[in-house]
């Protein structure tokens, strides 16, 4: 754990959320973790923890490391960290809510924490998102629909006529230069940073979310306190799993979740 006089510093605590990450996973996420300013800092929560698992070695850096019995799901874990720093007056300014699957350039967060300190209109940003070849992922979405989520995961690309192709890449806002700050109805949760104060004033996650779409929520949540934007001023290495196209019980977990969001939204066909 950190210092007293480290914990001052923070301006930006970086939450991230863990369900059994390998070795190499963990190493990369450790090596990006390690270059951090004392600006930033890490908090880790454990989902479903079993000891000796390599997330373990990321505790000794980190301010906050909090084991979990159980599996709380993405938004809830991401919540206990925020209500265990703020009991412990530990809440810097910002926030991040961070995947295990990611690594970035040193200098990155920095840049990304220099930019949102300038902008206080901002109140959520991603920055750019790319694979391990560095291709840009179009991970910029518009507010959920009953088509795109169907179209997306249920219908294969090779059988989709070209009105469909056409609305996918509208859906995921293909038209817009990615390498232009955006303002995004729906950003992804692997790699968000925000404000403390506005995510405290909406309330945080929707904890009726366990897995899928509490991102397009929370976006939705945090517009209402000001913009919500792609921040391609800093990229991250994001591997992405997409576990709910290998998996029916996640498949069924991404139906529920989509569920809970129509009933609160809307239904929106289209």
């Amino acid at each position: 754990m950190q210092s007293p006089l480290n914990l001052q510093l923070r301006q930006l605590q970086l939450i991230v959320v863990a369900f059994h990450p390998g070795e190499a996973e963990v190493a990369e996420l450790k090596s990006s973790l390690a270059s951090l300013p004392l600006t930033i800092g890490y908090s880790i929560v454990s989902n479903d923890h079993r000891p000796n698992e390599p997330v373990e070695s990321l505790a000794e850096s980190a301010d906050l490391f909090l084991p979990q019995e159980c599996n709380l799901g993405y938004g809830r874990a991401v919540n206990l960290a925020v209500q265990e720093l703020r009991q412990r007056g530990l809440l810097s300014p910002f926030l991040g809510a961070l995947n295990t699957d990611l690594r970035w350039e040193t200098g990155s967060l920095k840049r990304l924490l220099a930019w949102l300190q300038c902008h206080p209109e901002v109140v959520l940003a991603v920055p750019r998102i790319c694979d391990p070849s560095g291709n840009i992922q179009s991970l910029c979405k518009r507010d959920p629909t009953v088509l795109a989520l169907i179209s997306r995961r249920f219908i294969p690309r090779w059988i989709k006529p070209c009105w469909l192709r056409r609305y996918d890449s509208c859906y995921v806002m293909a038209e817009c230069d990615y390498e232009a700050v955006l303002d995004v109805p729906y950003l992804s949760g692997c790699c968000m940073l925000m404000r403390s104060k506005a995510f405290e004033q909406v309330g945080g996650f929707d904890e009726d979310f366990f897995l899928y779409l509490e991102d397009a929520d929370l976006t939705r949540q945090m517009r209402a306190k000001g913009r919500t934007v792609h921040l391609p001023v800093a990229s991250v290495i994001h591997t992405w799993g997409r576990g709910n196209h290998r998996s029916w019980r996640l498949t069924l977990v991404n139906l529920k979740s989509a569920w809970i969001y129509f009933r609160k939204w809307g239904f929106s066909l289209w």
